[in-house]
């Protein structure tokens, strides 16, 4: 298909194509499909064979489980894609993907994909992170599954509304980092995170859209962390990050991408409607010498409630 500049906005803004030169994306765009699908349609069933990435470029697609399942496992938007992993691995397709909306999608066969991969460094780097995202989520939604089949109490370590882990096992997984970091006199980085104005965009849009706009906090969080990182509810309204390894400024552009990256993603519902974007703020703490996981969450707190208090939509941190 020929390029056209909408086209390569989209492409630009996609994490696959992150850092990859104009030239090599119009080279490799000339040998992909332009396919346009209709609200309903899916698109890959599971147990079939896959050998094609669809990125799609307008539209919004949901990923579920089961044909009919009212609670989407996902729901993609714009420079987002799907079918990497069956195509990648060469395994059959694990889940549903079904248009909510009518799409447009680029539909990139597993010669091409492969081509890039090996011609463009940035083309790995970025496939690897959205593997290991995928594997993420994967992994979270199954510890759910383990969760609810074995009847764990409220002190289980998954929260059941995002799959994320649930405060107690946040904070089980917080000390051991931070005890590690300690040992290892490497920094590490605690980030709490909360939706601005959460209640008030809850009274507008419902408990269905309050609800959502936490799982959809969920899916951008964990796309954008890395492997070693880990990500749990801190409270009803707020999460935390933990990012081992870390320093403050690194913490501080990570925190800047993901914070422009939700201002920039619609809350879609599982009928496919999309409403407004929310913002976040985010307070940051370092881990200190002979810290303690409660001096260390209350640092970040701290840092939180002066972003908050700032206006929102902004980072605040501490040392």
């Amino acid at each position: 298909m020929t390029s056209t500049p909408e086209t390569l906005k989209v492409l630009r803004s996609a994490s696959l194509f992150h850092g990859i030169p104009d030239h090599l994306l119009t080279s490799y765009l000339r040998q992909s499909r332009l396919e346009h699908v209709t609200s309903g349609h899916t698109l890959l069933t599971p147990g079939q064979p896959n050998d094609t990435i669809y990125l799609i470029l307008s539209g919004r697609l949901r990923i579920q489980a089961k044909e009919f399942s009212v609670e989407p496992i996902a729901i993609l938007g714009a420079g987002e894609c799907v079918g990497e992993m069956s195509m990648l691995g060469g395994a059959p397709v694990s889940a549903y993907a079904i248009a909510a909306t009518d799409c447009k999608l680029l539909a990139i066969n597993h010669t091409t994909m492969w081509e890039l991969i090996n011609d463009s460094h940035a083309a790995a780097h970025n496939m690897l992170n959205i593997l290991t995202s995928r594997i993420r989520s994967t992994n979270q939604l199954a510890a759910l599954s383990l969760e609810r089949q074995h009847g764990f109490s409220a002190r289980g370590l998954v929260d059941e509304l995002t799959g994320l882990y649930s405060q107690h096992g946040m904070r089980e997984k917080v000390e051991r980092h931070l005890q590690r970091s300690i040992a290892g006199g490497e920094p590490g980085c605690l980030l709490l995170l909360e939706i601005d104005s959460l209640s008030e965009f809850s009274e507008q849009y419902g408990q269905l859209g309050g609800d959502q706009a936490l799982r959809n906090l969920t899916y951008l969080v964990l796309s954008c962390l890395r492997p070693h990182d880990e990500a749990g509810r801190n409270s009803s309204e707020s999460f935390a990050v933990f990012m081992p390894n870390t320093s403050l400024p690194h913490a501080g552009t990570a925190a800047e991408r993901l914070k422009a990256r939700i201002a920039q993603s619609a809350v879609v519902l599982p009928s496919g409607d999309a409403l407004p974007a929310i913002t976040i703020s985010i307070g940051i703490s370092q881990t200190r010498p002979a810290d303690t996981l409660e001096n260390l969450f209350a640092r970040a707190g701290e840092s939180l409630q002066l972003a908050k208090d700032s206006g929102g939509n902004c980072i605040r941190s501490m040392p």
